[in-house]
């Protein structure tokens, strides 16, 4: 649609058109990214609360739980809404386009803006909320064995990197709207200052999650090897020695509390920035030449 009303066409003939075009190729490739990373973060939500009613075998609480989920996001959908009918008009005014709004691509792009603010606003209030439903919900396994403690937090700690590595993939699609445009201090300090904000967050909680981890695989290493020492200073039988196997495998199961999972969502958060604004000054080339 954005082709055919004219918001992107090339060859680029002037400045206005040169951010139409920023704005409308934007616009189109984040809002198809949040429609998808929003059904992709319902989804690890839905597997980590499964998860967690199976460790405390509370599985009647499913569908409380996900009807909670639920309600949630029909809250959010509506300050979304809200958000999105009032954001275009506010980026109009204060760059200076709302004069014009009767040129076909940029009512278009204004139109279009609408449902981008929704999902961009939608995506941010589920991060969050998520994130944090789902670390309250971990409290109801403390009183489980350390080995499914463990295991719950590994699987929250896993859905906190990834919904962070969704969060910096999107920052990184941004630099989309500066093809060719100078990158003024004032947009990159407010990108960056929102960003950074955003990203401690959501990681902060993670950091805490780690510290737990690491108590919680230190406290099963001391008990386990408390029980071993116990059963190889009893009588000797087949029984004791198929527990101190099963003890041990325990140990070596858990005895680093982060996985290699762990480690690959922490690198695959570093690099979507620093690519996306290399790609950036290779497609501003490309227009060039």
């Amino acid at each position: 649609m954005h082709i055919s009303v004219g918001s992107i066409s090339v060859p680029i003939s002037s400045e206005n058109a040169q951010r139409d075009f920023n704005t409308a190729l934007g616009i189109s490739l984040l809002t198809c990214y949040f429609l998808f990373a929003i059904r992709y973060i319902h989804k690890k939500v839905a597997q980590n609360l499964e998860r967690v009613m199976e460790v405390n075998r509370q599985y009647q609480s499913f569908y409380y739980h996900r009807s909670e989920i639920s309600r949630k996001f029909k809250q959010h959908l509506i300050w979304s809404t809200s958000i999105g009918f009032i954001m275009p008009i506010v980026y109009m005014i204060t760059e200076g386009v709302i004069a014009r709004i009767n040129e076909p691509e940029v009512f278009f792009i204004a139109v279009t803006a609408i449902p981008f603010w929704v999902l961009t606003s939608l995506f941010c209030l589920q991060i969050l909320s998520n994130n944090q439903y789902l670390r309250v919900l971990s409290k109801e396994v403390e009183n489980e064995s350390l080995s499914k403690q463990i295991s719950v937090l590994q699987n929250l700690l896993a859905f906190g990197l990834t919904t962070a590595f969704t969060l910096l993939f999107a920052m990184a699609i941004m630099p989309v709207f500066w093809i060719n445009q100078p990158v003024h201090f004032s947009d990159l300090a407010v990108i960056s200052g929102l960003g950074t904000s955003f990203s401690l967050i959501v990681l902060l909680p993670m950091l805490k999650l780690i510290r737990q981890l690491k108590f919680l695989s230190e406290k099963l290493i001391n008990e386990n090897e408390s029980q071993i020492t116990k059963l190889i200073q009893s009588e000797t039988s087949y029984d004791a020695s198929k527990k101190i196997e099963l003890l041990l495998n325990e140990m070596e199961k858990y005895k680093a509390p982060l996985m290699k999972r762990h480690a690959l969502y922490f690198i695959l958060c570093l690099i979507p920035l620093p690519f996306s604004w290399v790609l950036l000054s290779l497609v501003e080339l490309s227009f060039k030449h």
